[in-house]
């Protein structure tokens, strides 16, 4: 198939907007010398910022491009915008880890970009083959990402893990992709989806679980959860807002594909399955996290349970659904993003705190800050009037929708669950006194608030807010996006 007029390369503007920047700003990590550090993160946001640009000016097409392998479908744009959102969020963290942790974090910023190209890639992919490239092309940068602290035993501990697992989980992804291929002798999604509709019924099946438990791993779905704590805690802070938010946008893109163009002859089969995991993940992340002092893996194991409402969606896939999956996956992001970014405001002798003690007495140290967290606190919880809420309500009554009752009723016993460990956070910055702070040996280590975090929180408190005040900000384009689908 021949891309159609009127389209040649304007629907890979996006993907080679954030090449070149990845590029440049490698190249001005090696040259820039000592101010280097920022001005990488600058040409980084500034590439960012220019795909968003070329992304809203890059027209939906109708079909499939470049051959079949490649889809700009509305559905597709919107997941691009949200893996844009999730990078400038990251890299913007990024300025303030790396003055207070030193480092050299150019290659970083490059890296997050290459890997940005690779999920970009991945949501419009429409072919088996693109999608795989694709997959690595996002996740081999992850890997190194992971574990690119070198100050740290933890961060490389973190990336060997990473590395493992993920190679594992593509080599069983990939073995799926290429089963398809076996039984349709096509790698296009609108070749193979009717082949596999009457193909030999169990041999689909097993193909479909070894694509699916590829992207399971990705999602940090239970039970391929297990590397998602100990990289969230071992990784930089910047970067585990990124890991933990670009990837699961991507991963619920490529799954949403697989489901409807590659298995949808096999609905009820995938909804059994996605109905057990989001109860699984669900139940797994808020448990685990009741018990961990660390805010880093308490949050850690938030994202893990975070997913698990989403796959309540999957399960429920349909008109509700749909626009359940595409509004959470926004808010996902930006609660996310605020959640890690509480680790980097306050800078204690050039280290993070990154227990929960250590935001004791917060609130009357760092007002605004704290109430900013409080917002995304109600909205991670599930709390009115928050985006969280909103994004919650609509997954809950897809599934009610879909007769899944037990699914819902399972989602809002979970959120309940939440609220004690989130409230664990709001008590200690509201209700407790700080850790005294009368030194022992008559030196004290010093304490800074960051006015760009304390903004930061305050803006991702007010997208919460605003969405969750007026959700058609968010619903209209998710509506229109899923149109396709």
């Amino acid at each position: 198939m021949i891309v159609p007029s009127g389209y040649g390369l304007r629907p890979l503007v996006p993907e080679l907007v954030l090449l070149t920047a990845a590029a440049a700003a490698l190249f001005v990590h090696l040259f820039a010398g000592r101010h280097g550090r920022r001005a990488a993160g600058y040409v980084a946001l500034a590439g960012i910022g220019a795909a968003g640009f070329a992304l809203a000016l890059t027209p939906p097409s109708a079909g499939p491009l470049f051959g079949g392998h490649f889809v700009a479908d509305p559905f597709a744009l919107y997941f691009k915008a949200a893996i844009l959102l999730a990078g400038a969020l990251a890299v913007i963290m990024a300025f303030r880890f790396f003055d207070v942790e030193g480092g050299e974090p150019g290659e970083a910023y490059t890296l997050v970009l290459l890997a940005m190209v690779g999920m970009a890639a991945a949501v419009s992919a429409a072919d088996v083959v693109t999608t795989y490239v694709s997959f690595e092309l996002f996740a081999i940068p992850s890997y190194v990402l992971a574990g690119i602290f070198k100050k740290e035993r933890r961060s490389a501990e973190a990336g060997i893990k990473y590395f493992f697992l993920g190679t594992l989980s593509s080599a069983i992804m990939l073995l799926g992709l290429a089963l398809v291929f076996g039984l349709t002798g096509s790698t296009a999604y609108a070749e193979a989806g009717p082949a596999l509709a009457g193909a030999e019924g169990r041999a689909v099946l097993v193909a479909m679980g070894r694509v699916f438990a590829g992207l399971f791993f990705k999602a940090a779905f239970v039970p391929f959860h297990m590397w998602a704590p100990d990289v969230y805690e071992g990784a930089p802070t910047p970067l585990v807002i990124f890991l933990s938010t670009a990837p699961k946008a991507a991963v619920v893109a490529v799954l949403v594909r697989a489901m409807t163009s590659l298995f949808g002859a096999y609905a009820a089969e995938w909804r059994l399955v996605l109905q057990v995991i989001a109860v699984a993940t669900m139940l797994w992340g808020n448990l685990a996290a009741l018990t961990q002092k660390s805010l880093k893996r308490m949050m850690g194991y938030s994202a893990i349970a975070q997913a698990g409402y989403l796959a309540i969606g999957l399960a429920a896939w349909g008109e509700a659904g749909r626009t359940a999956v595409l509004f959470y996956i926004v808010a996902y992001i930006v609660m996310n993003a605020a959640a890690f970014g509480l680790v980097l405001l306050v800078d204690k002798g050039g280290r993070f705190d990154e227990s929960i003690d250590g935001l004791r007495g917060l609130a009357r140290r760092a007002p605004g800050a704290a109430a900013s967290v409080l917002v995304v606190l109600l909205s991670l919880t599930g709390i009115p009037p928050t985006a969280g809420f909103i994004g919650k309500y609509l997954l809950f009554t897809a599934a009610v929708e879909k007769g899944m009752i037990l699914l819902a009723a399972a989602g809002a016993l979970n959120s309940a669950i939440s609220l004690f460990y989130y409230f664990r956070i709001g008590r200690a910055m509201f209700l407790e006194e700080a850790v005294s702070a009368v030194p022992e040996a008559g030196s004290q280590t010093p304490e800074s608030f960051s006015r760009a975090v304390t903004i930061f929180l305050a803006f991702c408190a007010a997208v919460l807010l605003s969405l969750g005040l007026l959700p058609t900000l968010l619903t209209t384009p998710a509506v229109s996006a899923i149109l396709s689908r």
